[in-house]
């Protein structure tokens, strides 16, 4: 819906709607092509201070022994706490990574430490008796598979799956249900959605018997949800990768029980529709950075299962919690990270009918298959946003972003179910008044983040008053941008533009009176330009990559005009 720039600056926002962010002679910056160096290995996940960080921290342990120790103690909590100290359960959503910290680093063990991570790291039909407790003791039963996936499981020992067989066919209910939702997540992901189908698996020294994604069912445990890993032989072999596409086999939990769910096929479902997405990203790039892996696999969840809402609870820790942390931050708020993803399938679609395809053009770009161009996470957002057009306009990432930060000032007037969304959080709120007609703000922003400063109307403020706002924020080439959302009383809310001009500066008069109850001013740095790829440990995109444009200075005067 984009109609003149003087008309899209005054728009009343009823709907979802995009606003066209002009610029007084500035020049809107791209992410420059990067020849993609020579990947180092993904940073470890982050984890909560405890015996395990301090060991690696004062060097006691190295980072693949610690590796090994993290994996190790979701298996074996107290024999790992026997020999480190306190260290705490790890987060029951990171097992996917976890498994991966250690499979990249395998190839620095020797001795003992190589062949207990490599048990540690087999399917459970590979246990051999199951000497480290996380695979079959028993032999399976045969696999329920269809035209895509084969379903493993075991009638006994703790593995075993619930004995239900309703329809006496000898499969019991619980395998024949995960086997159903199997078959549903790969009908939406694949066949609908569009995205890369999980690799063959043939090439793995056991590929569960033949070329289908494999999901073993087996006890995870009453707290952790299951994980995907790779055995693909090319990813398997240390440090020197060719190229970072491979196969998975997936474990699931084998009854969900004490979980916590009405139904117990809930988080089946959701879990489900979350690992197989880290297949699917499996065949683009195992190695691709997290934020992105596990962002669009926690929206899968939605996505697929639009009914149960479970990854609503990762927006506790999520960029509406806190939007001065980089949205690329590796922390444990990168589930959180999924009303991202959420929000550009809806702003470049619509509520009812969501864009995936912005996702798909993603990873083709990150693809670090043989013939893929294997582009960072941001840099391949960037390109991919930068390439759109929105009613015959080409779009830019960083009026996206500046989008995204205003969505989430008001969410339910934006996002489709925006109603059970949390509103982000403000970092500073005044009040204007007759006798206090002025407000003043400035905070230095990084890279990927919003600053929401709401401005409430008090008394002695005239019902024909006005509220000029002014930013003074940095040069554009930082992708600074600016906007204010104004408030009614009954519900509403109009959004404008604060269009900065090349070095940062801009304002805007809106209306303050009659039934305005506040305006949100949102500042937001969009830069996406990174150096040092690959060569440093930092907590950003590109496994090390160093930000250019943090810390950079946005001041905000709001004066009542009367």
């Amino acid at each position: 819906m984009l109609g003149t720039v003087a008309a899209l600056l005054c728009l009343s926002v009823a709907l979802p709607a995009q606003a066209v962010r002009p610029r007084e002679g500035a020049t809107v910056v791209h992410p420059s092509p990067v020849a993609t160096p020579h990947k180092r290995t993904p940073a470890l996940t982050p984890t909560a201070p405890d015996a395990l960080t301090r060991a690696l921290a004062q060097g006691r342990i190295d980072p693949a022994r610690y590796a090994l120790e993290r994996w190790a103690s979701v298996w074996h909590p107290r024999a790992v706490r026997a020999r480190f100290g306190d260290v705490l359960p790890a987060d029951p959503h990171a097992l996917t990574m976890l498994a991966r910290d250690l499979q990249v680093r395998v190839g620095n063990l020797r001795g003992h430490l190589l062949a207990r991570a490599q048990r540690l790291l087999a399917r459970p039909t590979d246990g051999k008796g199951d000497p480290e407790g996380d695979g079959y003791s028993v032999p399976e039963k045969p696999p329920f598979c269809d035209a895509h996936v084969c379903i493993h499981y075991v009638r006994r020992s703790p593995d075993k799956v619930p004995a239900g067989d309703h329809n006496g066919n000898s499969i019991p209910d619980y395998v024949e249900s995960a086997g159903a939702v199997m078959a549903n997540v790969w009908q939406r992901e694949v066949a609908q959605m569009g995205f890369r189908a999980p690799k063959s698996d043939l090439s793995s020294d056991n590929d569960g018997g033949n070329a289908k994604l494999d999901v073993y069912l087996a006890d995870v445990g009453k707290r952790y949800y299951g994980y995907c890993q790779t055995d693909d032989p090319h990813l398997t072999q240390g440090s020197n990768y060719r190229y970072g596409d491979g196969s998975a086999y997936c474990v699931l939990d084998n009854d969900y029980a004490g979980f916590g769910y009405p139904d117990p096929l809930d988080p089946l479902k959701v879990t489900a529709a979350h690992e197989f997405f880290h297949a699917v990203q499996f065949a683009y790039d195992y190695f691709e950075d997290d934020w992105l892996l596990e962002g669009t696999a926690s929206m899968m969840e939605d996505e697929v299962y639009d009914r149960i809402d479970d990854n609503l609870q990762y927006l506790g820790s999520s960029p509406l919690n806190d939007p001065s942390i980089p949205l690329d931050k590796d922390t444990d708020r990168v589930y959180g990270t999924w009303i991202f993803w959420r929000f550009l399938t809806e702003y470049f679609g619509s509520a009812k009918d969501h864009d995936i395809s912005v996702l798909r053009d993603i990873f083709a770009k990150v693809d670090w298959s043989p013939t893929g161009p294997d582009q960072y996470s941001a840099q391949a957002l960037a390109n991919v946003v930068n390439a759109r057009k929105i009613g015959g306009t080409r779009w830019h990432f960083s009026w996206a972003f500046a989008d995204f930060g205003a969505w989430n000032a008001s969410p339910k007037t934006y996002y489709e179910e925006g109603g059970k969304y949390r509103t982000s959080q403000v970092a500073k709120t005044a009040k204007i008044t007759g006798s206090n007609p002025k407000v003043a703000s400035v905070a230095r922003l990084d890279h990927l983040t919003n600053r929401y400063v709401s401005i409430l109307r008090g008394s002695g403020v005239r019902n024909t008053a006005d509220l000029r706002v002014s930013i003074d924020g940095p040069a554009s080439s930082a992708s600074p941008e600016a906007t204010a959302l104004v408030f009614k009383d009954g519900g509403g809310v109009a959004l404008r533009v604060i269009s900065l001009d090349s070095n940062g500066n801009g304002s805007v008069t809106v209306g303050f009176g009659g039934d305005v109850r506040k305006v949100v001013v949102v500042t937001s740095n969009a830069s996406v330009r990174f150096t040092k790829c690959y060569k440093f440990l930092t907590p950003y995109s590109c496994w090390g990559g160093v930000p250019v444009d943090d810390g950079r200075s946005f001041a905000m005067t709001a004066t009542l005009i009367q």
